[in-house]
């Protein structure tokens, strides 16, 4: 009998590599010219979730295999929920389960670096911010397999303005640009993070739902989705289950998992009930409806113009400035500004909403392209908070951005400092935007967000957020709970006042150590006590449609609130809602409500020492600042050492301590770090508008040779670049044996500098510029775009203006062929009748009569004009009448769309002509109907 030798799993050559043994690999780049192919040791990672209403559990367990032959150090960054925090770690290894612990981030880090010294395998997972998790492996030996189990609690927020749960779960952390005088560590850490056009590993995704009534719909913007085991839970009545997986069973790691949850049943307020052996926890769920009267604003719109945005984000960015342009309400003021390295205001100050500066700003938005470089979002929005605002207007800010910014607490920060004066709201774009940054300043700036991913419609978004901004919120939100004991008062500590008249004191406190000891022990003795916790402690301000959520946990279990009142001031008055505790509303013993509301204590914390930074500039008020951050930090590591929760200022530690730690002498740990897989549709790749082209497609066949981009230069991703000249000629890299990981930070450059790249070849995806025979580049677009600017093209050489874009802007404009053909573009979009229409629209609201909006209509022009001179009527009014009925009677699907533009249209036909609009309108649907 002939036995044969196994063969092997994975046996790829690379250059003079030979026969390697592993699934994806990295090249690193030692020296020029010299490189080494590393396995990827991260082979596996599958995910869990459990939703329940507005909370979820989610599980993710990574599988980390050293295929190497000397030890190694296994880094790995990641994305979590911002709206939540890690509660649990848990290492394995061997068939060993080691729980992590958490600690303050110094004792943690000091542990797992003694252990790693020691050759002990340790795991430490830290949160470098809060939708960003790092874990390390470290001292992983050669042919060990770990398994890290991580999980981790967030609130689950509704889709604006409707009872549908809008649940995700992000899978890549997109490239962050992080400022040049930023060094701390964390900061450090985003510059070190590698990326790669290829998923680290294949993802799993299962979701289980459960929710109080029937569900109507399950659907997922982003992935192909299969929802079985849908049906009643017989153990809890009128309550409804369902378990989702990817369709694929496997998928990439390129972009947000969305699932949308649509209840049969209109939302009702709840409180939601978990119960545990020591205290008690209760959840108030609410998704308020009211509606204001619209107050004066000025409308202040903050666009992200830097590299990141290239592409479909761009475009959609554009999409949204420009229906936000024409649903203004008359009276108010604006002003744009777009941002990258640099910032550009529209114009000097806020001008008033009129025909011409409607129209000055309607071009603006045509022209705008992602050619500002870095994303430096703190400077254009400290000089915004600093001017003036106009009198009798309130400022509202808009930011439209992907998020992709590494100071994150200084922008959060300075927006919750300034949140006196304006309110802001984000717009998030794309399929990996940053929700800790996107959510945080909104929560900060007292404002709502919305996001918007590559298959989903802008409009109904963009319109949420204007009514938002045109309506008051409502404010001083208090929650009285029903059937529990009162909070205790605290006895004001009293000292005794000097009686006597003296130079010396007279009327200050007696300062004695007697009284200092008296005061200490009286303050010991009546601590302030709370018969509940209440997170978060100051509610946020209501908007009709958005979700409220307020967490009580009670510290006896027995004594369980009834129910609850929950009232807001509202320029009208105070407006208030009942709640009341049903049996029927108990989520189980899962410790998800409990973990949820120690989770927003901290981030309320947190979110409070962010702000620090921006409430004083002198040196006095610094060292009062420091002293104050102090105090929060010591708060936070408490509470979250505490209840078991990563923060800014703790971490997961865990140390496999049961086995000999005896190594080979010639045992040298290396560090491997992950590569993340770069978000889709980052800097334009597989976007519509900004597309590489197969060579089957349009490419013609050509040699060329050029060399390559030396990996030891730093590329800055924010400073300006010069190149002697206007322009430039695009070059194109040599072809690699293999896709390699690049990253961005360079210590010379202050961040985001190119590194580990002897190749780009990531960024070009599957083009065919890494082939043996590489063909030559084209693109088609429509109009042609050079990553975000014109590109001029001819038979000859191609050049792209310099707009003094940076960073990977300038690395992939030279990664692209010096010789490049425009091909005719088949695919044309359909036409777009409500844009086209709502553009006719002048500031006021009234369509003028123009015969391409007339013909846009579908309605015969001489017909409709000789009705409008048989009844005398402006061609002006009876173009507008014509426009709302057809938007009303043709685009009813479209409502969320045009809703703002019919409203502002009809006010002012009432006002203009309040005795024709009736027989205006009759007509018009007449002829609309007839069409």
């Amino acid at each position: 009998m002939t036995v044969q030798k196994p063969s092997k799993m994975f046996g790829n050559d690379f250059g003079t590599h030979k026969g390697v043994e592993c699934g994806l690999c990295t090249i690193i780049k030692k020296e020029e010219w010299v490189t080494e192919i590393h396995p990827i040791p991260l082979v596996s990672v599958d995910v869990v979730a459990s939703v329940v209403h507005a909370v979820s559990q989610v599980e993710v367990t990574q599988v980390f295999i050293n295929k190497e032959e000397q030890p190694i150090e296994a880094i790995y960054y990641f994305p979590i929920d911002s709206n939540g925090a890690v509660t649990h770690f848990e290492a394995e290894i061997e068939g060993r389960k080691i729980k992590g612990i958490a600690k303050a981030h110094e004792e943690a880090k000091e542990e797992y670096e003694k252990a790693i010294e020691s050759h002990q395998t340790a795991f430490l997972g830290e949160e470098n911010k809060p939708d960003i998790f790092k874990v390390k492996i470290g001292f992983l030996k050669p042919g060990s397999q770990a398994k890290i189990v991580l999980g981790y609690v967030s609130e689950v927020k509704n889709e604006k303005d409707s009872s549908a749960i809008r649940f995700f779960i992000p899978t890549t952390v997109a490239p962050r640009y992080v400022p040049k005088r930023l060094d701390d560590e964390k900061s450090e850490d985003l510059k070190k993070m590698q990326f790669s056009e290829s998923s680290p590993a294949p993802i799993t995704i299962k979701v289980n739902v459960s929710i109080q009534g029937e569900i109507k719909t399950i659907e997922s913007p982003t992935h192909k989705i299969t929802v079985s085991s849908q049906g009643p839970i017989p153990t809890k009545e009128n309550w409804t289950k369902a378990a989702i997986e990817l369709s694929g069973k496997t998928t990439d790691m390129d972009r947000d998992f969305v699932l949308l949850i649509t209840p049969t049943d209109t939302h009702k307020p709840r409180l939601y009930l978990e119960k545990l052996e020591t205290s008690l926890a209760v959840m108030a769920h609410l998704i308020p409806s009211f509606k204001l009267d619209e107050q004066n604003a000025e409308l202040i719109f903050v666009l992200d113009r830097s590299g990141s945005m290239q592409g479909q984000s761009i475009d959609l960015a554009k999409k949204a400035l420009t229906l936000f342009l024409h649903s203004l309400p008359a009276d108010c003021y604006f002003n744009i500004v777009g941002f990258g390295s640099t910032y550009k205001f529209l114009f000097p100050k806020s001008v008033k909403y009129d025909d011409d500066s409607l129209k000055k700003a309607v071009a603006h938005a045509k022209e705008l392209y992602a050619d500002m470089g870095g994303t430096e979002i703190l400077e254009p929005l400290k000089e915004i908070f600093s001017a003036e605002s106009v009198p009798g207007y309130l400022r509202q800010i808009f930011v439209i951005t992907d998020g992709e910014v590494g100071n994150t607490e200084e922008v959060i920060g300075i927006t919750k400092a300034k949140a006196h004066e304006s309110r802001v709201f984000t717009l998030g774009i794309g399929d990996g935007a940053s929700h800790h940054l996107v959510e945080g300043i909104a929560q900060a700036g007292g404002g709502t967000s919305a996001f918007v991913t590559y298959n989903e419609a802008v409009d109904k978004k963009v319109l949420q957020q204007l009514k938002d901004a045109l309506q008051p919120s409502l404010t001083n939100v208090q929650i009285k709970w029903e059937g529990v004991t009162p909070l205790s008062q605290k006895a004001p500590a009293t000292v005794p006042i000097n009686k006597e008249k003296t130079l010396m004191g007279y009327g200050k406190p007696v300062e004695t150590e007697t009284v200092e000891k008296s005061s200490a022990v009286l303050n010991d003795a009546a601590p302030v006590k709370k018969s509940y916790l209440q997170a978060p402690e100051k509610v946020p301000p209501i908007f009709d449609g958005s979700q409220l959520v307020i967490l009580g946990v009670f510290d006896n279990p027995e004594e369980k609130p009834t129910g609850a009142v929950i009232t807001a001031d509202s320029p009208d008055g105070p407006l208030s809602v009942q709640l009341e505790l049903s049996d029927a509303n108990d989520v189980g013993q899962t410790g998800m409500i409990h973990k949820l509301a120690a989770i927003k204590v901290v981030r309320e914390i947190e979110l409070k020492v962010a702000a620090l930074g921006f409430d004083r500039y002198n040196v006095e008020g610094d060292n009062e600042r420091k002293k104050q951050e102090a105090v929060y930090k010591a708060e936070i590591i408490e509470i979250a050492v505490k209840q078991g929760i990563a923060s800014k200022y703790t971490s997961f530690v865990a140390v496999d301590t049961s086995v000999d730690n005896k190594t080979p002498d010639n045992w040298a740990m290396q560090t491997r770090l992950v590569p993340s897989q770069l978000a889709h549709g980052w800097h334009g790749m597989s976007s519509s508008r900004m597309r590489f082209m197969s060579p089957s497609a349009c490419f013609r066949s050509q040699s060329y040779s050029s060399p390559a981009l030396s990996s030891n230069t730093p590329i800055s991703f924010g400073a300006p670049m010069s190149y002697g000249g206007g322009r430039r000629k695009a070059k194109l890299l040599k072809s690699s044996a293999a896709p390699s990981a690049f990253s961005f930070g360079s210590a010379s450059a202050g961040g985001a500098g190119l590194r580990s790249t002897p190749q780009l070849s990531s960024l070009l995806g599957s083009a065919s510029v890494c082939s043996a025979q590489p063909q030559m580049l084209m693109r088609c677009s429509a109009p042609v775009t050079c990553f975000g600017g014109p590109i001029v093209c001819d038979n000859s050489d191609t050049s792209c203006e310099d707009y003094n874009r940076s960073g990977v802007d300038v690395m992939l404009h030279d990664a692209l062929p010096e010789k490049m053909e425009l091909c005719s573009d088949d695919t044309s979009e359909p036409k777009d009748v409500l844009h086209e229409i709502i553009s006719f629209q002048s500031f006021d609201g009234s369509f003028k009569w123009e015969d391409a909006l007339i013909q846009s209509l579908g309605v015969v022009i001489n017909t409709v004009k000789q009705d409008a001179e048989k009844n005398g009527w402006d061609l002006n009014a009876w173009a507008t009448a014509l426009a709302v009925t057809f938007f009303s009677e043709k685009l009813v699907d479209q409502k969320d769309s045009w809703e703002l533009v019919v409203n502002k249209a009809t006010k002012w036909l009432k006002k203009s002509f309040p005795s024709l609009v009736d027989a205006m309108v009759a007509l018009a649907k007449h002829h609309i109907k007839s069409t």
